[in-house]
């Protein structure tokens, strides 16, 4: 992930990068996001598809003013009840891995876990696989949302690929 390079407070990173996708703040840093490509967009729909028709209301890309100096923008996250604008509790969310990307990843659900999120996980599309976080990245074969329902992994794979193959794509 690339970083802008000058300390910025909270209020600073904002005014600079508030209105633009793709940053998150990192400790005094503005932090770039890695693009993401047309299979990380295709997973991200359905996850929030499959979160929709499990009840739950989900969004991704948005603030998450988790601590004053950590706040990130899940990919996909299962929005709260209320008006806040910008949420500072989620019970679930969700990264898509980008190559070269598991350091950060870690790092992340790491400070997820710290800002009280109990259901963290990362989806590597390319490999098919689900990692929960439990102080490390776990493989499993499932998606456990907040109430204990889960949604099974092999229908979010075969989704995806039924998108995949909607869209001919061939590489993955």
């Amino acid at each position: 992930m690339a970083t802008a390079p000058q300390f910025l407070t909270v209020e600073e990173f904002d005014k600079l990068y508030g209105s633009e996708s793709g940053w998150e703040y990192w400790y005094g840093k503005a932090v770039r996001k890695p693009v993401p490509d047309k299979l990380h967009a295709l997973l991200q729909r359905i996850l929030m598809q499959l979160l929709s028709a499990a009840g739950y209301e989900s969004g991704g890309e948005f603030d998450f003013k988790a601590r004053r100096d950590w706040q990130p923008r899940p990919d996909v996250a299962i929005l709260p009840e209320g008006d806040e604008r910008y949420p500072t509790k989620l019970s679930l969310v969700i990264e898509i891995r980008s190559e070269d990307q598991t350091k950060e990843l870690t790092e992340k659900c790491r400070n997820y876990e710290q800002a009280g999120v109990s259901h963290i996980y990362v989806f590597d599309a390319v490999a098919r696989v689900i990692y929960r976080w439990e102080k490390d990245l776990v493989a499993t074969q499932d998606l456990e949302l907040p109430n204990g329902s889960l949604i099974a992994g092999s229908a979010i794979w075969q989704e995806l690929q039924a998108a995949k193959t909607r869209l001919k794509m061939t590489l993955s």
